[in-house]
């Protein structure tokens, strides 16, 4: 996946999506119960489990990023002499 110029890598935006997703999820679950329901939908319940996910996803495009980073700088450096003696 190729990072957008000026912008997060696509993981980290589609992660931050599902986390999003989850929290919508979660706040309706929070909303249903106060208001008396106890059956909630599977289909809901199911839903919430989206905000880990989210989470998960948006850590590893980031952890992917850096680890990206850190490795064109250290090719930047062998290629240009990197320690001059």
């Amino acid at each position: 996946m190729s990072k957008p110029p000026g912008g997060a890598p696509a993981l980290v935006r589609v992660g931050v999506l599902v986390f999003a997703l989850g929290l919508v999820a979660i706040a309706a679950i929070f909303g249903m119960f106060a208001a008396g329901a106890h059956d909630l939908p599977l289909w809901l319940n199911l839903g919430a489990m989206l905000a880990p996910v989210g989470f998960g996803l948006a850590l590893l495009g980031l952890f992917r990023q850096a680890r990206r980073s850190s490795r064109h700088r250290a090719v930047a450096m062998s290629a240009g002499g990197g320690l001059a003696r």
